[in-house]
């Protein structure tokens, strides 16, 4: 008697397994991120117990949040300002213009 088996790969879950982890552990990382801030914030609360102390700290988290969502638009100024050192161009504001 012969018994053939078949072996199927699984090329294609295999290839994608290492974009599938750099993806998850970013994911993981900008939650812990947070969680991180968060403790920080309670932390020094807890620590001066002071509402002084809480106002500076959720004033500092409001800062980091936004300094950290804003990371792809702060990296394309930079990069445009760094381009167009020779030229007398500056990289393109994206404020509200003044007065309005």
């Amino acid at each position: 008697m012969s018994t053939t088996t078949s072996v199927v790969l699984a090329a294609a879950p295999i290839k994608d397994i290492g974009d599938h982890l750099l993806s998850m552990a970013g994911e993981w990382g900008e939650k812990a991120l947070m969680v991180v801030i968060l403790i920080s914030v309670v932390l020094a609360v807890a620590s001066k117990m002071s509402v002084k102390a809480g106002i500076g700290a959720l004033i500092g988290l409001v800062v980091c949040v936004g300094l950290y969502q804003s990371k792809d638009a702060l990296s394309d100024a930079l990069k445009t300002e760094i381009e167009n050192v020779s030229t007398s161009t500056p990289a393109e504001s994206s404020a509200p213009p003044a007065g309005k």
